[in-house]
Protein backbone atom coordinates (compact mmCIF):
# COMPACT_ATOMS: atom_id res chain seq x y z
CA UNK A 1 0.00 0.00 0.00
CA UNK A 2 1.19 3.51 -0.75
CA UNK A 3 0.15 7.01 0.22
CA UNK A 4 -2.30 8.94 -1.91
CA UNK A 5 0.58 11.34 -2.59
CA UNK A 6 2.60 8.57 -4.27
CA UNK A 7 -0.45 7.29 -6.15
CA UNK A 8 -0.99 10.81 -7.51
CA UNK A 9 2.73 11.16 -8.33
CA UNK A 10 2.59 7.97 -10.37
CA UNK A 11 -0.61 8.94 -12.18
CA UNK A 12 -1.78 12.57 -12.32
CA UNK A 13 1.60 14.18 -11.74
CA UNK A 14 3.35 11.80 -14.15
CA UNK A 15 0.77 12.73 -16.79
CA UNK A 16 1.53 16.45 -16.33
CA UNK A 17 5.24 15.78 -16.81
CA UNK A 18 4.51 13.59 -19.84
CA UNK A 19 2.48 16.40 -21.40
CA UNK A 20 5.48 18.73 -21.03
CA UNK A 21 7.66 16.09 -22.71
CA UNK A 22 5.14 15.88 -25.57
CA UNK A 23 5.47 19.61 -26.10
CA UNK A 24 9.25 19.21 -26.22
CA UNK A 25 8.95 16.32 -28.69
CA UNK A 26 6.74 18.47 -30.91
CA UNK A 27 9.40 21.18 -30.98
CA UNK A 28 12.17 18.70 -31.80
CA UNK A 29 10.11 17.13 -34.59
CA UNK A 30 9.28 20.50 -36.13
CA UNK A 31 11.60 22.97 -37.75
CA UNK A 32 11.88 24.82 -34.44
CA UNK A 33 14.93 26.91 -33.75
CA UNK A 34 17.35 25.79 -31.05
CA UNK A 35 16.07 28.40 -28.61
CA UNK A 36 12.52 27.04 -29.02
CA UNK A 37 13.72 23.54 -28.15
CA UNK A 38 15.51 25.00 -25.12
CA UNK A 39 12.28 26.72 -24.06
CA UNK A 40 10.42 23.42 -24.34
CA UNK A 41 13.09 21.75 -22.17
CA UNK A 42 12.71 24.57 -19.64
CA UNK A 43 8.98 23.79 -19.47
CA UNK A 44 9.75 20.12 -18.79
CA UNK A 45 12.21 21.09 -16.05
CA UNK A 46 9.72 23.47 -14.45
CA UNK A 47 6.94 20.90 -14.59
CA UNK A 48 9.14 18.23 -12.95
CA UNK A 49 10.15 20.62 -10.14
CA UNK A 50 6.55 21.78 -9.66
CA UNK A 51 5.07 18.28 -9.55
CA UNK A 52 7.77 17.04 -7.17
CA UNK A 53 7.11 19.96 -4.84
CA UNK A 54 3.41 19.11 -4.98
CA UNK A 55 4.20 15.49 -4.16
CA UNK A 56 6.32 16.51 -1.15
CA UNK A 57 3.59 18.82 0.14
CA UNK A 58 0.90 16.15 -0.32
CA UNK A 59 3.01 13.50 1.43
CA UNK A 60 3.71 15.90 4.30
CA UNK A 61 -0.01 16.71 4.53
CA UNK A 62 -0.88 13.01 4.76
CA UNK A 63 1.81 12.40 7.34
CA UNK A 64 0.64 15.42 9.36
CA UNK A 65 -2.94 14.21 9.29
CA UNK A 66 -1.97 10.72 10.44
CA UNK A 67 0.34 12.07 13.16
CA UNK A 68 -2.26 14.54 14.47
CA UNK A 69 -5.10 12.00 14.56
CA UNK A 70 -2.99 9.26 16.13
CA UNK A 71 -1.15 11.38 18.70
CA UNK A 72 -4.26 13.29 19.83
CA UNK A 73 -6.13 10.09 20.81
CA UNK A 74 -9.54 11.55 19.95
CA UNK A 75 -8.98 15.03 21.38
CA UNK A 76 -10.11 17.31 18.52
CA UNK A 77 -8.47 20.47 19.87
CA UNK A 78 -5.13 18.70 20.29
CA UNK A 79 -5.50 17.18 16.83
CA UNK A 80 -6.06 20.61 15.29
CA UNK A 81 -3.12 22.09 17.20
CA UNK A 82 -0.78 19.31 16.14
CA UNK A 83 -1.85 19.58 12.50
CA UNK A 84 -1.18 23.34 12.53
CA UNK A 85 2.21 22.96 14.24
CA UNK A 86 3.33 20.33 11.75
CA UNK A 87 2.38 22.32 8.65
CA UNK A 88 2.83 25.99 9.61
CA UNK A 89 5.72 27.68 7.79
CA UNK A 90 6.82 24.62 5.82
CA UNK A 91 9.62 25.17 3.36
CA UNK A 92 7.66 23.43 0.57
CA UNK A 93 4.90 26.02 0.97
CA UNK A 94 7.20 28.95 0.24
CA UNK A 95 10.12 27.66 -1.81
CA UNK A 96 11.52 24.85 -3.90
CA UNK A 97 11.44 21.25 -2.72
CA UNK A 98 15.22 20.87 -2.65
CA UNK A 99 17.01 18.29 -0.51
CA UNK A 100 17.51 20.52 2.55
CA UNK A 101 13.99 21.97 2.48
CA UNK A 102 12.26 18.61 2.50
CA UNK A 103 14.66 17.36 5.18
CA UNK A 104 13.67 20.28 7.44
CA UNK A 105 9.96 19.78 6.81
CA UNK A 106 9.98 16.05 7.54
CA UNK A 107 12.23 16.51 10.59
CA UNK A 108 9.10 17.86 12.31
CA UNK A 109 8.03 14.23 12.68
CA UNK A 110 11.09 13.34 14.72
CA UNK A 111 13.26 11.59 12.16
CA UNK A 112 16.03 12.58 9.77
CA UNK A 113 14.84 12.05 6.22
CA UNK A 114 18.06 11.62 4.24
CA UNK A 115 19.78 9.26 6.72
CA UNK A 116 16.57 7.20 6.81
CA UNK A 117 16.43 7.24 3.01
CA UNK A 118 20.09 6.19 2.74
CA UNK A 119 19.45 3.34 5.20
CA UNK A 120 16.56 2.21 2.98
CA UNK A 121 18.41 2.65 -0.33
CA UNK A 122 22.13 3.33 -0.76
CA UNK A 123 21.42 5.48 -3.84
CA UNK A 124 19.75 8.15 -1.68
CA UNK A 125 22.98 10.09 -1.12
CA UNK A 126 23.24 10.63 -4.86
CA UNK A 127 19.54 11.53 -5.08
CA UNK A 128 20.04 14.32 -2.57
CA UNK A 129 22.79 15.83 -4.72
CA UNK A 130 20.80 15.43 -7.93
CA UNK A 131 17.74 17.05 -6.35
CA UNK A 132 19.89 20.00 -5.31
CA UNK A 133 21.24 20.35 -8.87
CA UNK A 134 17.75 20.05 -10.39
CA UNK A 135 16.60 22.89 -8.13
CA UNK A 136 19.64 24.99 -9.01
CA UNK A 137 18.93 24.53 -12.72
CA UNK A 138 15.24 25.27 -12.26
CA UNK A 139 16.16 28.51 -10.51
CA UNK A 140 18.83 29.33 -13.09
CA UNK A 141 16.29 28.97 -15.89
CA UNK A 142 13.45 30.71 -14.02
CA UNK A 143 15.61 33.71 -13.10
CA UNK A 144 17.60 33.82 -16.35
CA UNK A 145 20.80 33.37 -14.34
CA UNK A 146 23.39 32.66 -17.03
CA UNK A 147 26.24 32.50 -14.49
CA UNK A 148 24.45 29.73 -12.59
CA UNK A 149 23.75 27.88 -15.83
CA UNK A 150 27.43 28.12 -16.83
CA UNK A 151 28.48 26.78 -13.42
CA UNK A 152 26.07 23.86 -13.74
CA UNK A 153 27.33 23.15 -17.26
CA UNK A 154 30.92 23.12 -15.98
CA UNK A 155 29.81 20.49 -13.44
CA UNK A 156 28.28 18.36 -16.20
CA UNK A 157 24.65 19.47 -15.78
CA UNK A 158 23.23 20.67 -19.09
CA UNK A 159 19.69 21.67 -19.95
CA UNK A 160 19.22 18.74 -22.30
CA UNK A 161 17.10 15.65 -22.68
CA UNK A 162 19.54 13.15 -21.09
CA UNK A 163 19.92 15.29 -17.94
CA UNK A 164 16.18 15.79 -17.55
CA UNK A 165 15.39 12.12 -18.23
CA UNK A 166 17.93 11.10 -15.56
CA UNK A 167 16.39 13.54 -13.10
CA UNK A 168 12.92 12.23 -13.83
CA UNK A 169 14.10 8.71 -13.05
CA UNK A 170 15.70 9.99 -9.84
CA UNK A 171 12.49 11.76 -8.81
CA UNK A 172 10.49 8.56 -9.34
CA UNK A 173 12.95 6.67 -7.13
CA UNK A 174 13.03 9.42 -4.48
CA UNK A 175 9.23 9.54 -4.34
CA UNK A 176 8.89 5.77 -3.91
CA UNK A 177 11.52 5.50 -1.19
CA UNK A 178 10.30 8.67 0.58
CA UNK A 179 6.81 7.25 0.66
CA UNK A 180 8.06 4.03 2.24
CA UNK A 181 10.41 5.73 4.72
CA UNK A 182 7.83 8.26 5.91
CA UNK A 183 5.17 5.59 6.40
CA UNK A 184 7.54 3.29 8.27
CA UNK A 185 8.98 6.11 10.39
CA UNK A 186 5.54 7.36 11.43
CA UNK A 187 4.42 3.89 12.46
CA UNK A 188 7.60 3.35 14.47
CA UNK A 189 7.50 6.79 16.08
CA UNK A 190 3.85 6.50 17.15
CA UNK A 191 4.00 2.80 18.04
CA UNK A 192 1.23 1.85 15.64
CA UNK A 193 0.84 0.18 12.26
CA UNK A 194 2.26 2.26 9.45
CA UNK A 195 -0.36 4.42 7.73
CA UNK A 196 0.47 3.10 4.24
Amino acid sequence: MTSQALADWSAKRALCIDLAWQMHSGQVASTAAGWQVDQALAVVLQRMATEFQGFCRALHDEASEFFAITASSGNPRLESTLRQLLTKGRDVDKGNAHNEAIARDFARFGFLLWPAMTAADSRAGNWSTELKKLTEMRNGVAHDDTAKMRTLASEGYLLNEPTLKAWQTNLNDVAAVMDDVVGLSLGTLLGVSRPW
